[in-house]
């Protein structure tokens, strides 16, 4: 449960989603999730060992179309025929797993 504290985070201020470009100009890559079919599989995205700022909407819509048209790729989990979505919860912790660097 600690480990949440070691994951860096900070506030993004600024016209949204123009305020991505802040992450860019830091070296950071934006990476949307989104249960897409079209999206890349998040572990063959190439995101291991890079600086990735990892994009997650709200349960149930999602991230705005601004938001998903912002980012540098869009990137999904694979999931099994027949699931829709994880929570954002869930979806987040496997996503920070799946780009942390080993």
């Amino acid at each position: 449960m600690g480990h949440v504290l070691r994951v860096p985070f900070a506030p993004l201020t600024g016209p949204w989603p123009g305020a991505l470009d802040v992450l860019r100009d830091n070296g950071f890559r934006v990476a949307a999730l989104t249960p897409a079919a079209e999206a890349t599989p998040i572990g063959a995205a190439g995101l291991v060992g890079e600086r990735v700022a990892l994009l997650l909407g709200a349960e149930g819509p999602g991230l705005t179309p601004e938001a998903l048209a912002a980012a540098d790729l869009r990137v999904r989990i694979p999931m099994a025929t027949g699931v829709d979505s994880l929570n954002v919860a869930t979806a987040a912790a496997v996503a920070f797993h799946a780009v942390a660097a080993p």
